[in-house]
């Protein structure tokens, strides 16, 4: 792990040569995009976005956003349970907001598993059923105060990638992880640990970077720059079966994470 961890700290070497890999093509996800740290008692907006990121590419009402139509959007809190979140569809994405929250660490997921089947030959990857998950997360504070509160397990998804990295600051009362601390992250498959599996790191510059998961199913990396990573996972369940009449060879699960990394600043600032 020492060996991999070293690997993914090099990022600054390798991003300027071969070692960065572009996004395949057409390889659309689901995002969700909202702030690192919200108010108890304030509105927090929420963002879902299908296209491809690093590529500055999100999908628009009319064309291939209609075909996440139905993706649902839930705040999960591990002490106090779940929170629907209703979403309107705007131009790029769409969008839902929290009136109010409960204080400690929050998580967001979505998840989409109304696809219709994809014949995907031409890329060599079959006729699938896709399936779209993405989580992200939030520090809810209270006036005066900041902690995490009471800190349990939420329940993953069926593809999920949980960062095992708090990114609390109690400099700053924001829950962000900043340039050049290390991010580490767990990989899962149905409740399970997701050994040797490849996870793409998205930068807010561009930049893809490839890594891996360990026989655990834990993986990190070293942002170097500010902005909002995404992490993009793949994973294909070889069972046929069949939704809303069309046979499919297998179902194709993807899955994302998305983080704020932010320079320190101190409260006083």
């Amino acid at each position: 792990m020492m060996g991999t961890r070293l690997m993914f700290g090099l990022w600054s070497i390798v991003a300027m040569g071969s070692g960065v890999i572009a996004s395949p093509a057409g390889a659309h996800f689901v995002w969700v995009e909202t702030e690192a740290t919200a108010s108890a008692d304030a509105g927090l907006p929420l963002k879902i976005y299908f296209g491809e990121y690093a590529e500055l590419l999100r999908e628009e009402r009319g064309g291939r956003l209609d075909q996440i139509d139905g993706v649902t959007l839930r705040v999960q809190h591990a002490k106090q349970g779940r929170t629907d979140v209703s979403l309107t569809k705007q131009i790029n994405h769409f969008a839902g907001s929290l009136s109010a929250c409960t204080p400690g660490p929050n998580a967001v997921l979505a998840e989409q598993a109304q696809v219709p089947v994809q014949d995907l030959r031409k890329y060599d990857i079959g006729v699938v059923k896709p399936m779209f998950y993405a989580r992200t997360s939030f520090l809810c504070v209270e006036e005066g105060r900041i902690n995490e509160h009471e800190r349990g397990p939420v329940a993953p998804m069926d593809l999920d990638l949980i960062p095992l990295t708090k990114g609390l600051s109690l400099a700053t009362g924001r829950m962000t992880h900043a340039p050049g601390g290390e991010i580490v992250v767990k990989a899962v498959f149905k409740g399970k640990p997701l050994p040797n599996t490849q996870v793409l790191v998205h930068a807010p510059n561009g930049w893809d970077k490839e890594l891996k998961s360990d026989a655990e199913g834990i993986l990190a990396f070293t942002p170097l720059w500010p902005g909002r990573y995404v992490l993009e996972v793949v994973q294909v369940e070889p069972t046929p079966g069949e939704f809303q009449g069309k046979p499919y060879e297998a179902v194709r699960h993807r899955s994302t994470l998305s983080l704020q990394v932010k320079a320190e600043r101190s409260r006083a600032e």
